[in-house]
């Protein structure tokens, strides 16, 4: 078997890991696809994440179910109602519900801007909504940063909501290792009605 063919086979599972399993982190992903096809998991034997995203792309287009297709409608229209909530903190979609990659188990990933996370927290406590708190780490301004995370549902949908500085540029993807896309709410509402059209 070629190392290329393995690369392949790793990026598809890794893909369905992604999107059947919940799986968010890539690298994990990766690893465990290769262990579960007997593959060898040094660097040279991976796929990029690029390659995963690709294939993730592929299996969304070919193999997604009505039911799934009508998740992502409605967890980008919950999003629309989070964004509108949050409003106060410029909130941006990233991710996968932006770019149509999400499986059942994806979460709508904010991101927000305030003074400090604290705020944020303070607002969703006094409008009572639980949350939990938890830290992801990025690639901004050359230097890899932890920032907080934070996750709460919205009629069973799981929004995370990551807090940057004011003014704070995109972060670089993991995918692509350029800046982040990122949607305004004009975007998210554009994006949800030309995909019930």
């Amino acid at each position: 078997m070629t190392t290329t063919h393995n690369r392949e086979l790793i990026a598809s599972e890794a893909a369905r890991l992604l999107y059947e399993e919940g799986y968010r982190d890539y690298f994990l992903a990766k690893q465990k696809a290769a262990q579960r096809l007997g593959c060898l998991t040094d660097k040279a034997s991976q796929p990029s994440n690029q390659e995963v995203h690709n294939a993730l792309i592929q299996r969304r287009q070919t193999l997604a179910t009505e039911k799934e297709n009508l998740h992502l409608v409605e967890i980008r229209q919950v999003t629309i109602e989070a964004m509108e909530f949050l409003h106060p903190y410029s909130p941006a979609l990233v991710g996968s519900v932006m770019d149509g990659t999400a499986g059942v188990h994806s979460p709508a990933t904010l991101h927000l801007f305030a003074n400090t996370a604290e705020e944020v927290m303070f607002f969703l406590e006094d409008n009572k909504i639980p949350f939990q708190t938890h830290e992801q780490s990025f690639r901004l301004r050359g230097k890899q940063e932890a920032y907080p995370l934070l996750r709460f549902y919205a009629d069973d949908y799981e929004i995370e909501l990551i807090v940057f500085e004011m003014g704070s540029p995109a972060p670089l993807s993991s995918v692509t290792g350029k800046a982040m896309k990122r949607l305004s709410i004009d975007g998210v509402r554009e994006l949800t009605q030309s995909s019930t059209e």
